[in-house]
């Protein structure tokens, strides 16, 4: 039952992507906090793979991300579950002379082998999600499945809503609102997407490290971002923009300290691929 309704969520979520894909691109530039979360993930995935590399990328959206790698000179297969999303990161791989080395497929992260029909001799350096794995509310799937595309040695970087957010927390005793402060304590929340409520599972940085093994071994973890407040207080940050630069400046180094680095409304974790 467990695999039926997590399909049955997973599929939904790719539904309220699909009929918010025209206006995503708009969101992510116009909301400085998540300008500021690309930036940092589109850095990270940078500094792991090099030119040449095969990176798999679970819950692609829109594309920028695999694009980029693209032109550091990898290759990128991305996945997602909502066919629209596909269409509009495969048009931008098309329109920028990418599609050799950028490509897109539909379907979820759980049956990323069996999408791919991937041969074994045909496998990737590494892979990566930005919260896409969020909506999983079982990570054993999705775990065998990279772990069959992912050579021993590979890096799997993922960025996941975090269950222990303190700027949550503090935002919620300014609201007098208990409700915000514990909602990511539940075995999972609401998320919006355009009009639509979906469901997602927070995870601390352990939580992942134990959903992901024996497969793959924690290496690195970040908060993302560690001092700026989830994306959704983008808005009311905007009567301080000078605050927020300052914050932008000041948070990556934070965000690799303790205990900042499993405190934030993401947290990003460095995974190696075992023998």
């Amino acid at each position: 039952m467990m695999h039926v309704r997590s399909a049955r969520g997973i599929a939904e979520a790719g539904i309220a992507y699909g009929m918010y894909a025209s206006r995503y691109d708009d969101l992510l530039r116009e909301n400085r906090i998540n300008i500021y979360m690309r930036r940092e993930t589109t850095c990270t995935l940078l500094r792991t793979f090099a030119p040449g590399e095969r990176v798999l990328e679970l819950g692609c959206g829109t594309g920028d991300e695999a694009l980029a790698l693209a032109r550091h000179g990898c290759e990128v297969v991305g996945l997602d579950p909502a066919p629209e999303m596909v269409r509009i990161a495969q048009g931008k791989a098309d329109a920028t002379g990418l599609s050799a080395r950028a490509r897109f497929h539909v379907g979820p992260s759980r049956e990323a082998a069996t999408v791919l029909a991937a041969p074994s001799a045909t496998r990737f350096e590494g892979a990566y999600s930005h919260f896409a794995l969020s909506y999983e509310p079982d990570l054993r799937p999705v775990r065998e499945a990279v772990a069959s595309l992912v050579v021993p040695g590979g890096h799997l970087l993922v960025a996941s809503m975090n269950r222990y957010c303190a700027a949550e927390w503090l935002v919620a005793v300014a609201l007098l609102s208990p409700h915000l402060a514990g909602r990511r304590l539940r075995d999972g929340t609401t998320h919006k997407v355009g009009d639509v409520d979906t469901r997602i599972y927070p995870r601390s940085a352990s939580e992942l490290a134990r959903g992901f093994a024996p497969d793959f071994i924690l290496e690195d973890v970040r908060a993302l971002p560690a001092l700026l407040p989830p994306h959704y207080a983008n808005r009311a940050l905007r009567r301080w923009p000078a605050l927020l630069d300052i914050a932008m400046r000041v948070d990556p180094p934070v965000s690799r300290r303790r205990p900042f680095r499993t405190l934030g409304d993401h947290v990003l974790c460095g995974f190696r691929r075992t023998d």
